[in-house]
């Protein structure tokens, strides 16, 4: 372990100390199994490391770094049952496991970005079924870019990330950002929660087609029920109902795997992956990684939202690594952006007045506040229409 981490024997002591809650990967781990999720993703990495000894009744939660813990963590979430009988599942199951060896390696490969996003989904409240979005969108690929423009691994583009607070920039695009486009991606699809009262196959087929396609398919069709196997509403893309059913069949995968003739990864090991701050003076990802004590390439592969690894003034300073030891003490060390700086604190209460183009979830985003507590504050929901000059509470 002394070699894997490049850390001696007395800070492995000192780790001990502090009661890091990440278990170590042992030394065959490969690069597949890779960084991986951490279970409270907005935690204060630094915090963690820094945070007195558990006592016997406050013990910080174990993270996710096993195939086995992730995809029973996952199926424990699913709409029940997570397997139905229909030719859109059974043909989709085929497409995805009809090379069960490959399909097992692909997922093995994603374990640790998929970890994270399924802790993000379970803190959020959300349904299970919204952790295989990625894989639809792009198999998890930060780096993704798709036909006619989408981006990341969530699949956006960019008019849509930049109304849910995404930056789109020169030297900086967001979208590319595992941190940045899934708290985009998961706000909004909070607002879809709010708005289709948690239905998990409406809340898809507005995150693909739009949520107004889709009140105004329930609309003609004078119901509300959402199905991609049973092609409802009416109306539709004839993609959207195949997006649904994809989430169905790999829920369906994950669940019940011995009927497709599956064998997960539920051994594969990974390190759990972390948001980590932005070292105040690190102008690249390799500066960064560096100070954090973690793997430059990995860093980049993770991160590619920072262009050519060059990190420009004024852009959000935020990443996503591997939560090795020797990383999270590094992190502790690092001091919070503006300290020593003169920066004044916000004011204890805040409100925001309503621009055009305003949406809340990009609102939440830049107070970084939760949308529900948005909704309470001001007495609104997810079909709530924001006007121009309205002033929004943004604190109790």
């Amino acid at each position: 372990m002394s070699r894997r981490h490049g850390f001696t024997w007395p800070l492995v002591l000192l780790l001990a100390a502090c009661q890091v809650p990440v278990r170590p990967v042992p030394p065959d781990a490969g690069v597949a199994a890779g960084p991986a999720a951490a279970p409270v993703a907005d935690a204060t990495v630094a915090a963690q490391a820094e945070a007195p000894a558990a006592t016997d009744t406050e013990t910080a939660p174990d993270p996710i770094d096993t195939g086995a813990e992730l995809f029973d963590f996952i199926t424990a979430r699913l709409s029940q049952p997570a397997c139905i009988d229909g030719p859109a599942n059974r043909a989709w199951r085929k497409r995805y496991a009809g090379h069960p060896a490959s399909f097992a390696r692909h997922l093995e490969k994603i374990l640790p970005l998929m970890a994270y996003v399924a802790t993000e989904v379970d803190r959020r409240g959300l349904p299970g079924e919204l952790v295989f979005v990625p894989i639809v969108e792009s198999w998890y690929r930060p780096d993704a870019i798709g036909p006619g423009g989408p981006a990341g691994m969530w699949q956006m583009i960019a008019s849509t990330a930049r109304n849910h607070g995404v930056r789109v920039e020169q030297g900086y695009d967001g979208r590319l950002s595992p941190v940045a486009s899934t708290d985009a991606a998961l706000g909004y699809l909070e607002a879809l929660s709010t708005r289709f009262d948690g239905d998990w196959r409406a809340m898809a087929m507005a995150y693909n087609a739009g949520e107004y396609r889709i009140e105004r398919a329930f609309r003609a069709n004078q119901h509300r029920i959402a199905s991609g196997e049973e092609r409802q509403p009416a109306g539709l893309p004839g993609i959207t109902y195949e997006y649904t059913a994809k989430l169905r069949a790999l829920s369906c995968l994950v669940s019940e795997p011995e009927a497709a003739g599956l064998e997960l990864p539920r051994e594969a090991r990974f390190v759990p992956l972390a948001r980590f701050p932005l070292p105040a003076r690190a102008a690249s990802l390799d500066q960064a990684a560096l100070a954090l004590a973690t793997d430059s390439a990995t860093l980049r592969k993770l991160n590619p939202a920072y262009r050519q690894g060059r990190i420009r003034a004024g852009v959000p300073r935020e990443v996503l690594a591997p939560a090795t030891p020797a990383t999270l003490l590094a992190a502790a060390t690092i001091p919070p952006e503006g300290v020593g700086a003169g920066a004044t604190p916000e004011p204890p209460e805040r409100s925001h007045r309503v621009r055009s183009g305003d949406t809340l979830s990009a609102i939440a985003r830049h107070y970084g506040v939760e949308l529900r507590q948005l909704f309470r504050l001001n007495g609104l929901d997810g079909r709530s229409i924001l006007r121009p000059g309205q002033e929004l509470r943004i604190d109790p």
